[in-house]
């Protein structure tokens, strides 16, 4: 009976004992991995160009969820000299079972390169944020951020190497010029309207053509200039001589007969819009608006694919035997029974012969577009090079693809009256990078030698190479 009540206390003071231990061990080992957590702080860094301008901000987010944040540091290195940036302390713990008070911080660091006297070249930035964690001898877990930058304080040089620029609304235009240094960005700007600049027609890489296009209702209210603007985004900007010669652009009448409307419009059935249940006349004017647009959208995208080359060489061929059926920037009111129902701008030229006429080439290029679009039929884009293109639209059929190289009256096509055609005609267009122009200034051998070959051959006679 005693030895019973002897095992008893054994086992009551063993429980006693493992008890104890677990009430102190469980909170000692819990807090021991509360305290001693390893996972390391975040840094988020918003995106920062490789090379930066005189002025500009570092900005991002630190992060620690676990034990909260300690110390954040930002610092500038260069040739072992160093610029602290951003020195911060976080609040630490209310409790020493708590965390930081501080788990997310957003910064936003401005950087002035003339204050700290950073002078241009290459300099490393380091970001190092620690927590509260009692790793690392009670320091804390830590991350480390590098990055390497440029500084680049000066702006580019750009001089006009071209004179006497004269233009026409709906007209095309050429500036040669030349830069300091390399850059992201540079061209010329009409009005709203960005030109880019093209380096390779000369031997000397810093020298550029742009080509630029007028829009036809373009005014002097907001000139030409050429702009540049290099990896760090310091621009500069240079104005030249132009004049600009307002035109007045013929108005037109067409008349749309119920026959057009039952012929066309079957065309244009699975079009993503298409009006169906609604009257042709509504079906019409969705094609000559909506539907125009977007094609004329997809058309001057292929600017975009041009080849810093100049393919092309004298005077634009025209179609053969061919008779002007609509002129260039034609305003156009549709009428229907009487009233006008829609209104367009022609931004080409309609040319018409025999039916399914051989339809050649204007001059040398590349396809870069061969397909059906819309109101315009089967269509063939041209990239002659630095942004400059043709279009042939309407065709019967189409004898060339995307990639092929062709020469002046190489055959391409034959003419028809696909898409928004009343009878068979070639619509011939031309665009440089995103704006239509007249087709006329370039099949004129002597308004090309005074606006184009000839501003090149200036330059060229210049020492400009």
């Amino acid at each position: 009976m005693r030895f019973k009540q002897k095992e008893k206390g054994k086992k009551l003071k063993t429980w006693l004992i493992t008890l104890l231990c677990l009430m102190v061990i469980v909170p000692v080992v819990w807090v021991l991995f509360i305290k001693f957590e390893g996972e390391k702080p975040v840094i988020e860094l918003s995106p920062l160009p490789a090379v930066v301008p005189a002025k500009f901000d570092i900005t991002g987010k630190v992060h620690d969820a676990r034990s909260g944040l300690k110390k954040f540091q930002i610092a500038l290195s260069r040739d072992g000299k160093e610029t602290v940036l951003l020195d911060k302390v976080y609040d630490g713990p209310a409790g020493w079972l708590k965390k930081g008070r501080v788990i997310d911080d957003i910064f936003k660091i401005p950087v002035f390169s003339a204050k700290n006297q950073f002078l241009d070249g290459k300099a490393t930035l380091r970001f190092i944020v620690r927590d509260y964690s009692w790793r690392d001898w009670w320091n804390g877990n830590k991350t480390v951020i590098e990055k390497e930058i440029v500084f680049d304080t000066k702006a580019p040089q750009l001089t006009i190497l071209s004179s006497q620029h004269n233009v026409s609304q709906g007209g095309s235009g050429l500036v040669i010029y030349r830069l300091s240094e390399p850059c992201v960005k540079s061209g010329v700007m009409v009005g709203d309207d960005f030109f880019p600049g093209y380096a390779g027609h000369f031997s000397n890489k810093n020298i550029y053509l742009a080509f630029f296009a007028v829009p036809i209702d373009h005014t002097n209210e907001k000139g030409f200039y050429a702009m540049a603007a290099d990896a760090a985004g310091n621009s500069a900007r240079s104005s030249f001589y132009y004049y600009l010669k307002k035109k007045t652009f013929r108005k037109d009448v067409l008349k749309i007969s119920d026959t057009f409307l039952n012929t066309k419009l079957p065309e244009f059935q699975n079009i993503p819009g298409f009006p169906a249940e609604k009257p042709p006349v509504d079906q019409f004017m969705f094609i000559n608006s909506e539907v125009r647009q977007r094609n004329n959208q997809v058309i001057l995208g292929n600017g975009k694919k041009t080849d810093p080359q100049l393919y092309w060489e004298g005077a634009f061929g025209r179609m053969p035997n061919a008779a002007p059926r609509a002129g260039f920037a034609d305003y156009r009111d549709y009428e229907h029974n009487g009233a006008i129902i829609s209104h367009a701008v022609h931004m080409g030229i309609d040319l018409a012969s025999t039916q399914h006429v051989e339809i050649p080439a204007s001059n040398n290029g590349k396809i870069v577009f061969a397909d059906y679009v819309g109101i315009y039929g089967n269509l063939v884009c041209i990239d002659h090079g630095y942004g400059l293109m043709s279009i042939y639209a309407h065709l019967n059929e189409i004898t060339v693809k995307p990639g092929d190289m062709v020469a002046k009256n190489d055959i391409i096509g034959y003419s028809g009256t696909t898409g928004m055609a009343g009878g068979d005609h070639l619509h011939f267009g031309m665009f440089i990078d995103h704006i239509f122009v007249n087709p006329i200034e370039w099949w004129d051998a002597s308004w090309i030698a005074n606006n184009i070959t000839g501003k090149i051959k200036e330059v060229q006679a210049s020492g400009d190479k």
